[in-house]
């Protein structure tokens, strides 16, 4: 017989690919993202579509995890 153990790291993996996907597919990611893409274009930034996304990502995850760490710490 074979008890499944869980493994930590796996559901780590699984809560940030969770995580990520919901922030993606929010209105605050996307009008987030569509905004530093209008002014990263404007101002000549290099790979600016791509910076745009990964700036919005971060910002909302930072945001996020902030949130869960403040509550963890109570």
């Amino acid at each position: 017989m074979v008890i499944a153990v869980s493994d930590s790291r796996e559901e780590e993996i699984r809560y940030f690919v969770n995580l990520v996907a919901e922030i993606c597919l929010s209105r605050e990611f996307l009008d987030l993202r569509d905004e530093l893409e209008k002014v990263y274009v404007k101002n000549g930034i290099d790979n600016a579509l791509l910076t745009a996304f990964q700036d919005a990502l971060y910002a909302i995850l930072a945001q996020k995890e902030g949130a869960r760490s403040g509550r963890n710490q109570i």
